[in-house]
């Protein structure tokens, strides 16, 4: 009787070095582009803006009184008087002394203090509703333009914007007058 001999089964150490270096040059590839996915972080900031904005217009036609989304630096807030004071946060009582308030990152600095998570590599240039910071929505949820040194409201006429940042990456939020639909660009 005659007896084969089995070759050993497994993976030589040539098999194994080309995966090792086709693995390499797969991640040297993909993972300095995944920390930096400035499109990705300035779109997820534009859902979360847009959100806000929607959550102050229905503010605004369930409590039947205006509510403002102040801009500030590279911040915003949503407040119920033209006070201009941020309103209590209702989901996240710990953060900003439980204040409805949102803050971006500064493209000089990528991890600053205070910052919402998730908007660290993200900022906001040019919010503008009739050349004022503040945006309003009335009882009807139609939006208006406040400006809060004279205190005096302007029912939009055109519509206003906010433009977000990140690396290179810009998206704009328009706020429709009539409707205040946001829409992004």
């Amino acid at each position: 009787m005659r007896r084969r001999l089995q070759s050993p089964s497994g993976f030589t150490l040539i098999e194994i070095l080309c995966v090792v270096v086709i693995l390499g040059i797969a991640s040297a590839i993909v993972i300095p582009q995944i920390g930096t996915r400035d499109d990705l972080n300035v779109a997820t900031a534009a859902r979360a803006m847009m959100a806000d904005l929607i959550y102050a217009q229905n503010l605004a036609i369930a409590q039947q009184k205006p509510y403002y989304v102040r801009f500030y630096g590279q911040s915003y807030s949503v407040c119920d008087s033209n006070t201009l004071v941020p309103i209590d946060h209702p989901l996240k009582p710990a953060i900003n002394g439980g204040k409805y308030i949102v803050t971006f990152g500064d493209q000089a600095s990528p991890t600053p203090s205070g910052v919402t998570p998730g908007l660290e590599r993200v900022s906001i240039t040019q919010p503008s509703f009739l050349g004022q910071p503040v945006l309003g929505f009335d009882e009807m949820g139609q939006p208006f333009s406040f400006d809060a040194s004279t205190t005096t409201s302007t029912t939009l006429t055109s519509a206003g914007t906010i433009q977000l940042q990140s690396g290179t990456n810009t998206l704009t939020i328009s706020v429709q007058p009539f409707t205040g639909e946001a829409t992004v660009q």
